[in-house]
């Protein structure tokens, strides 16, 4: 599959975070923080919700209880959360982190002018955000930081963060504001110690179409193709890739990825989850990768994973599925 036309819009580093609608905060607040490792960063007690990471950004993971059909404000009253949206366990949204308030504010203006939709645009006291929707429905989070020393603005219980901002008063400043040396952090007690959430993978029925919007809006570089399966990443030569798209008869989301450091520490956590009421669900033996998929309390999915050097042949997964071999 060819790549779509360089991108007239946005420009992202990576995938900054995944940010997930659950059943109940508080149970799932602890099973990725004391059996996956994440650090609970902040949290939201007025808008549902808790940030979890390893340091690399604010939060590789987000979470926010489902909505039932009840609004959630925001500050200066901006409804954030309309009762219409989070009313079933999934993906809330992707973020793709940009490398300044230049590039977001130029994009977005593009994209105004190209007369396509966009959502919300928010400032999140450490972040201004624009949201967007994929042609499946998944929602995108196109994001620059504000704030380089985040946890001097965010940790423990917070207030409402966020609030409006409108890009075109805005007068963009073009310094990347992203952490460059993060502080890194482990939870010793917990059975593993991701050092960063590396992609997302996403299901379609329709891939093309998906691989035009994440090459030609959201500015994804397609780095590889194999049995149909699309590898797309950003412009940080850190990540191999951001983003897999899956070909599958239903769309929908499939996983997060979290690294982790080496085979042995992924042999001790699959020693301890084995004896452990954690869900492993399947663990991956590949040339190219060795993953550790768990369930979460929601029945979402995530993997834990190393990267091998043997070359990636999808061909050659055995009875792994696509979706998990990818």
């Amino acid at each position: 599959m060819a790549s779509s036309r360089p991108s007239q819009y946005f420009h992202p580093r990576r995938l900054g975070h995944v940010n997930l609608w659950v059943e109940d905060l508080a149970r799932s607040e602890r099973f990725y923080n004391q059996s996956c490792g994440l650090t609970v960063e902040f949290s939201e007690p007025d808008l549902i919700a808790t940030f979890l990471g390893t340091g690399q950004t604010p939060h590789d993971l987000g979470m926010i209880q489902k909505t039932n059909g009840i609004d959630r404000y925001g500050r200066d009253g901006i409804l954030q959360l309309p009762g219409t949206i989070g009313r079933d366990v999934g993906l809330n949204h992707l973020a793709w982190e940009l490398e300044n308030e230049a590039d977001l504010v130029d994009a977005y203006k593009q994209l105004k002018a190209a007369d396509i939709d966009t959502d919300i645009t928010v400032d999140h006291q450490v972040a201004h955000s624009v949201y967007m929707f994929d042609p499946d429905g998944n929602y995108n989070e196109f994001y620059c930081d504000t704030v380089q020393n985040w946890r001097e603005v965010l940790h423990g219980e917070m207030d409402l963060i966020t609030s409006m901002w409108d890009p075109l008063t805005a007068e963009p400043f073009t310094e990347g504001r992203y952490e460059r040396n993060p502080e890194l952090r482990i939870v010793e007690a917990a059975a593993l110690h991701p050092q960063r959430v590396t992609h997302a993978v996403i299901r379609s029925s329709n891939v093309s179409r998906l691989v035009d919007f994440y090459t030609r809006v959201a500015g994804l570089r397609l780095v590889a193709e194999d049995c149909d399966v699309i590898y797309l990443a950003g412009s940080h030569d850190g990540y191999a890739y951001n983003l897999v798209i899956v070909p599958a008869a239903q769309a929908g989301y499939g996983h997060a990825a979290f690294e982790v450091a080496n085979e042995e520490a992924l042999d001790a956590a699959v020693q301890i989850l084995s004896g452990s009421s954690a869900a492993v669900v399947e663990t991956v033996d590949l040339p190219w990768k060795r993953s550790l998929f768990l369930r979460d309390p929601d029945g979402l999915i995530s993997e834990w994973y190393v990267r091998r050097n043997g070359g990636r042949d999808l061909r050659a997964r055995g009875e792994v599925s696509l979706l998990r071999a990818a």
